[in-house]
């Protein structure tokens, strides 16, 4: 039995869900030739972002979902389909 709408009730609202994470998609290979310290945990990482910085995918995922609008990190552009018999 639900009580919404009843006088003396409090309207229930479902629970604020969190947005969906960010997944960044680097499937470059150049993104594989840092090296050094990641630009915001300050681990080690051997993976890069396209403007060059050293750091985690996780890292920047996480940025990302933090940071809505800004895009210092980003995707790789899509792949192109392949033509059949190509």
């Amino acid at each position: 039995m639900t009580t919404a709408g009843l006088p003396g009730t409090t309207p229930t609202h479902p629970p604020a869900t969190a947005p969906p994470p960010v997944l960044l998609d680097w499937h470059d290979g150049w993104h594989f030739t840092g090296g050094g310290r990641c630009v915001l945990c300050n681990r080690h990482t051997v993976l890069r972002s396209h403007a060059g910085e050293d750091v985690h995918k996780v890292c920047a995922e996480r940025w990302v979902q933090r940071n809505p609008g800004k895009d210092r990190f980003v995707s790789d552009l899509p792949r192109g389909r392949r033509r059949a018999g190509a």
